[in-house]
């Protein structure tokens, strides 16, 4: 009765067992994914298998905005570093969804189709992928990654006032 499924958080090893087990392949597996940890491993993987990713925490955490090549594009577009990183997503082909409570970042959200990245700037932001920024539970073992206080000395993470 179920026409497509998502998953949220499954690796190569589960999708492969979801597959197996019942034929079907997820339409979309939501997962972590921002500049400083966009899984390029995870995501070859559902591209080629024709699963969308919908990334969560799209804009990262601390450093992913304030990046050199997040902020150089941001310069030269005259674009806001979090537009810049939200239409690095569109470009990879990402489902991406911020949450915003402030209007006018909302409307920044979405007025991200007016221009594009270069090749270069988008490889040069995929290069601030990091495999120790992980900011959520690693889904084989369930575990935190890293402390809080890890976190923010890292810059990882950051609190607001």
């Amino acid at each position: 009765m179920v026409r497509s499924i998502g998953v949220s958080n499954f690796l190569p090893e589960h999708l492969d067992r979801i597959i197996e087990e019942t034929g079907i392949v997820p339409a979309v597996n939501q997962i972590e994914s921002h500049p400083r940890f966009w899984q390029p491993g995870l995501e070859a993987y559902c591209r080629d298998r024709g699963i969308a990713i919908e990334a969560y925490s799209p804009l990262g955490h601390g450093k992913d905005i304030e990046s050199e090549p997040v902020c150089a594009a941001a310069e030269r577009l005259g674009v806001t570093p979090a537009q810049v990183v939200l239409r690095w997503h569109v470009q990879k082909g990402h489902v991406v969804l911020p949450k915003s409570t402030k209007p006018e970042r909302m409307r920044q959200n979405m007025d991200i189709y007016g221009f594009e990245l270069t090749d270069g700037e988008v490889a040069a932001i995929d290069g601030l992928h990091d495999p120790e920024c992980a900011v959520s539970n690693d889904p084989r073992t369930f575990c935190a990654p890293q402390t809080l206080e890890d976190m923010l000395a890292r810059g990882t993470v950051r609190l607001e006032p």
